[in-house]
């Protein structure tokens, strides 16, 4: 007897790092806001108070979509940080989801480039759809005239 296996596809539209999003509940629409390409700051390990993680995908077979979404960070050092995980199900009925992933005090302990990788996993864990997002973070020098409990400055 031959077991068959269906791997189900997904698409993802749109994916953005951003310092808050929402979705309507009645239109389905998602709004984000003041989105993040580089973090200035005069000196680290800082914490953001909000970073916020917005897809769009689409499911593009029929059935139901039952699998997760893993987010790595991977900082300048060349590590790899499992910094949030969900599950994902997308009932037969709907074709297109959008999620937001929120993480409040968010840590930041290098310099450089950083890169998030969101992997959307199958029931089978297999890697079926991938986004990337690459953020900077800048040292700047300290304004001498500032206050110094001054939140970092982020480019939009």
């Amino acid at each position: 007897m031959v077991q068959r296996r269906t791997i189900m596809s997904i698409k993802i539209h749109f994916v953005s790092l951003s310092i808050g999003a929402s979705v309507d509940q009645q239109t389905g629409n998602l709004s984000v806001f003041d989105i993040i390409e580089e973090v200035r700051t005069p000196q680290i390990p800082i914490h953001l108070q909000s970073l916020v993680i917005s897809l769009a995908i689409e499911k593009c077979d029929p059935g139901d979509f039952n699998g997760k979404m893993l987010i790595h960070l991977l900082p300048p050092d060349g590590s790899q940080q499992t910094v949030g995980s969900g599950e994902m199900k997308v009932p037969a009925e709907q074709k297109r989801m959008k999620a937001v992933f929120r993480f409040a005090g968010f840590p930041i302990g290098r310099f450089g480039s950083h890169r998030f990788v969101l992997s959307c996993l199958n029931e089978e864990n297999t890697k079926i759809a991938e986004a990337i997002l690459d953020f900077e973070v800048v040292q700047v020098s300290q304004a001498t005239q500032g206050i110094s409990h001054e939140k970092p400055s982020l480019a939009h």
